[in-house]
């Protein structure tokens, strides 16, 4: 981190579909099942209701809602140390197969030019805290309340959902005292425009059709793979927005 003053920057990432394929909460229920720790029926629900919402059956919101009070049920009684393990050793495995090319380069580059540089996803925290290694100075997920270190199968906060990340992040920079206007955000999808929205620099890394419509209307920055392939752009994005703060 650069600077100490009370006005700090930062950089939130996005996870799943930014810097990794996939989606975490989808894949590692499935882990946990093939290493015998949760009952199978749990994942096959996440595929089903993923798979409708793809195909146009369910809503977002319905999935958004789904998919995180699916993976507190099937840890209910399981005890956080054990899935903590999992997670570590879920991410030795699928890190190296879903990491974009561009990606820890550029969480380096960008981190070199902001305070603080910040994982939120709406995939457990449990495992987003494992992508530290990536450069990030905090990781954040979505939350599952635990007592005396067992969880209970209830969700405290689902970062799925694009206003409630959007929240959470806000928190994040009261706490932190970064300011606004002088941070950056990445994201991938249109349920990442609330948080997109808040910062003074936001960008849409490989944006589905939603997002890049917003970037247009909005005029916000949108960078596709073949533009990935030379971070100066987004690097002189920074220094720009810097200056003008």
């Amino acid at each position: 981190m650069r600077r100490s003053s009370f006005q700090r920057s930062c950089s939130f990432f996005d996870i799943d579909g930014t810097l990794l394929k996939g989606l975490i909460i989808q894949s590692f229920p499935h882990f946990l099942a093939d290493k015998g720790f949760i009952e199978t029926t749990y994942p096959n629900k996440i595929d089903k209701i993923i798979s409708d919402y793809n195909s146009r059956k369910a809503s977002y919101r319905e999935a958004a809602e789904a998919v995180p009070s699916l993976y507190a049920s099937a840890l209910k009684g399981k005890r956080i140390n054990d899935v903590k393990n999992w997670a570590r050793k879920f991410i030795k495995i699928y890190l190296p197969e879903h990491i974009f090319p561009y990606s820890k380069q550029l969480v380096h580059h960008v981190g070199n030019l902001v305070d603080v540089t910040i994982a939120i996803s709406g995939s457990p925290l449990e495992v987003v805290e494992e992508l530290k290694e990536m450069g990030f100075n905090m990781t954040y997920g979505s939350l599952f309340e635990e007592k005396l270190g067992v969880y209970t199968g209830r969700v405290i906060a689902n970062l799925i959902l694009g206003e409630e990340k959007a929240e959470f992040a806000r928190k994040i920079c009261k706490e932190l005292n970064v300011s606004l206007s002088r941070s950056i955000a990445f994201g991938n999808t249109d349920q990442d425009e609330p948080l997109l929205s808040m910062v003074g620099l936001p960008i849409a890394i490989n944006p589905n059709k939603q997002l890049q419509e917003i970037c247009i209307s909005k005029g916000w920055r949108s960078l596709d793979k073949e533009g990935l392939k030379d971070l100066k752009k987004i690097i002189w994005w920074l220094k720009t927005l810097n200056k003008s703060t």
